[in-house]
Parts: structure tokens; C-alpha cells; sequence
């Protein structure tokens, strides 16, 4: 075989060589330099070092993870770095949903469920079941203060929040709003309240009955220390609420600032929700507008107060992921009474017999409901039951 068909034959097999070589790099299939230095100090032996560890959570060497690989951080962390750089809260929940639920807990989530963006902390989720294990209820306290503390630690965001520092002007901000939309009606049908800038909110518990019929442990309006604020709520109940329904609300301690949460004092005798301190520190409060959540916007909301920034629109669609007409909480209430055979919705103007009669069906979903605006009525009960056909 003459030298030229030699030639011929090592260019072939250079060329072949260096388009596997093109292949390799194109899928990424090439040794890393280290490793192959490691192989040829091997080969010589040279000692080996093992490779560093790399540290959990550390970004993975792999240029080009798959889909599955990615992990974002935490909300709560993206929420708290975009606080510190004086960026734009954000108050998107449950949310996966809470009065404070499901979320969390077995009363008002959430919920958030509660659809749209839920805010899954499971940090906070574990601590609220471990209150709840202990038997913790407390609607409204916290632990005391270090000495030592400083408004700096309390109130971490409260320079991108900025809101008033001391009590009375903190009130006079939260209470100088103007109605701007009529009361709502009542659908003498369903016993649904429909509000003209809001069609899909139809409650059928206002807020002074949800009250009076006993909620939140009598502890709603009771001293709560926030520590986003920095403050110390006390007796806001009286710049909240009208002077009529103050007038109703009578003992303060029974109805409204119980000085701990005391579940006799609501209506199905059972304790349900988060505490204040467990929703500040899961994010589901905008302290904007709100310091003490889902119910006091509803309060606020029903007395003719509009928001513009899209929280009346955050608040209803929480309300809608618990108790609306596809709500977690409602399905769970109604499927209890068709699991238990129970077809009929006690109405006969005997207080204590409806109340003996909703709890023989799941107490803590009634109450949960009963805080979120909703009473089960025979209408939804007959649907349910039809359902099932």
C-alpha cells in the first residue's frame, strides 16, 4: 500500500476523531479538565485528593440542570431580602388561604388554599401544629419581650411599610378612610349579602353577627404586640368598630378583648385559627391597612371602605378559596353532613338547638366557616346531597 493512501487514511481518522470531539462537547459529554488531571496524577502516583464536599443547597456544577433540579428559596426569604432593599411587599396568599387556616390550621387559610399563589410555609405550618398539639389557642398573645429589646427588632419592616410609630397616630392612619361604596343588600332567598363593587363576596354572616354569635375566642380585639409595627394594639375596638354595634357587643371581655382565647365563648364551644403572631410571622397580614387580618378588613369592607391596590380583590379571593361556592372549607363542612346522613338544616328559631345540632357535625369547620362569613344553609346542603346521586 503506497504512502499516499497512508496519508489519505490518518486524515479520515483525524477528522473522524475531531467531529466525535464536536459531538462530545455539544451534549456536554466531556471530562471535566480536573477530573482528567486527577486521572493522570493518578496514573503517575501522585497522591489523590478526595474532592470537596459541597455544601447543601450550593448550586449545582451542572451547567445545564434539568427542570426537575431547579429549587427557588423560600417566599418568606424572597419576601423579607425584598424588605431589607426597601422592595415592594408582597401579600399574595394561602395564599393556600386563612381566617388563619388551613393553612395552616384548622380554621379560618389560607387558604388559601387556599388557588392563586399559595403561601406554603412550612416553617410556619409545623410551629402552628405544634401549638395546636399543645393545646395553644391563644388568639392573641405572645411572648413577652428580652429587656433588652429595641424598636429596630421589633418592627423589622416597619421603615418600608412606612406607617405611624406610636398608637394613636398608628389608629388615627387606620381609621381615616371614607366610605365610598353603600352597605350591602340581602337576598331574602339565600341570605346571601351582595355588594355592588364586588359581586362574587356574598357572605351570608355579617360582620356583628359573626361577633355576637361568638368568635375568635372572645379574643379578637384583645392586646396584641406586633412586632412588624412595633406596637402595642390595645382598645382599637373602639376606633374600629360603629358605636351601635359597640353597644351590642356588651362585655367587651365576652365578645371582643377576652384577655386570652377562650373557646366556651364561641359558638361551636371549639377552639380553631391561628394566632395574630402565627399569621404576622407567615406574611398573610398587610399591615397596610390591617393589623389584625382577614376579619378586620371584612369589617372595614362592609362598613363602605374601597381599597384601589388590589387588597379588596386579595381578601375576596381568600374568602372564595375557603367559603365560596367551591371553597376547601364549605366542600369539607357539607361532605361531613352527607358522610354523617344528616339532610336537613335545623331552622326553627331555637338558638341552642341549631348550635347543639351543628356540632354534632364537624364544630371546628363550623366555626372556621362561621369567622369566614358562612353559615351552611339548606340550599347548598340539597346540592351536595344531589351530588351524590
Amino acid at each position: 500500500m503506497g504512502p499516499g493512501i497512508d496519508i489519505d487514511l490518518e486524515a479520515t481518522r483525524l477528522a473522524n476523531m475531531q467531529e466525535k470531539q464536536k459531538l462530545l462537547e455539544s451534549l456536554n459529554l466531556l471530562p471535566s479538565k480536573g477530573r482528567t488531571g486527577q486521572k493522570r496524577a493518578a496514573a503517575a502516583g501522585e497522591a489523590r485528593m478526595p474532592p470537596a464536599k459541597r455544601q447543601r443547597g450550593a448550586a449545582s456544577p451542572n451547567p445545564n440542570p434539568s427542570p426537575g433540579l431547579l429549587r427557588t428559596a423560600p417566599r418568606a426569604s424572597a419576601r423579607i431580602a425584598a424588605a431589607a432593599a426597601g422592595g415592594r411587599l408582597s401579600y399574595r396568599e394561602d395564599e393556600n388561604t386563612n381566617g388563619a387556616v388551613a393553612d395552616r390550621n384548622t380554621a379560618v387559610g389560607d387558604d388559601d388554599d387556599h388557588g392563586n399563589g399559595s403561601w406554603r410555609r412550612s416553617k410556619s405550618r409545623r410551629g402552628a401544629r405544634s401549638a395546636r398539639r399543645s393545646g395553644h389557642h391563644d388568639h392573641l398573645q405572645r411572648a413577652p419581650l428580652a429587656a433588652n429589646s429595641s424598636p429596630s427588632t421589633l418592627n423589622p419592616l416597619s421603615s418600608s411599610l412606612s406607617l405611624p410609630t406610636t398608637l394613636p397616630s398608628l389608629l388615627q392612619h387606620y381609621n381615616s378612610w371614607t366610605p365610598s361604596s353603600p352597605l350591602p343588600t340581602q337576598d331574602p332567598e339565600t341570605d346571601n349579602y351582595h355588594f355592588v363593587s364586588h359581586p362574587a363576596f356574598r357572605p351570608n354572616k355579617s360582620p356583628l353577627s359573626i361577633l355576637l354569635e361568638g368568635a375568635f375566642g372572645g379574643s379578637f380585639f384583645s392586646p396584641w404586640l406586633s412586632r412588624t409595627l412595633g406596637v402595642t394594639l390595645v382598645d382599637d375596638h373602639l376606633s374600629t368598630l360603629p358605636g351601635p354595634w359597640l353597644a351590642q357587643l356588651q362585655p367587651a371581655q365576652k365578645y371582643l378583648t377576652s384577655p386570652s382565647y377562650d373557646a366556651e365563648l364561641n359558638r361551636h364551644g371549639r377552639a380553631c385559627g391561628q394566632t395574630l403572631a402565627q399569621w404576622e410571622d407567615a406574611g398573610w397580614i398587610n399591615f397596610r391597612h390591617d393589623a389584625r387580618g382577614w376579619f378586620e378588613w371584612y369589617i372595614r369592607f362592609w362598613l363602605g371602605r374601597r381599597l384601589d391596590d388590589g387588597e379588596d380583590e386579595r381578601q375576596v379571593g381568600r374568602w372564595l378559596r375557603c367559603v365560596g361556592p367551591k371553597g376547601r372549607w364549605k366542600r369539607m363542612l357539607l361532605k361531613k353532613y352527607v358522610e354523617m346522613g344528616v339532610r336537613s338544616v335545623f331552622d326553627d328559631d331555637d338558638e341552642d338547638s341549631d348550635v347543639q345540632h351543628e356540632r354534632r357535625v364537624s364544630p371546628v369547620i363550623h366555626q372556621t366557616c362561621l369567622q369566614w362569613g358562612y353559615q351552611v344553609t339548606q340550599a347548598d346542603l340539597d346540592d351536595a346531597w344531589g351530588e351524590t346521586r
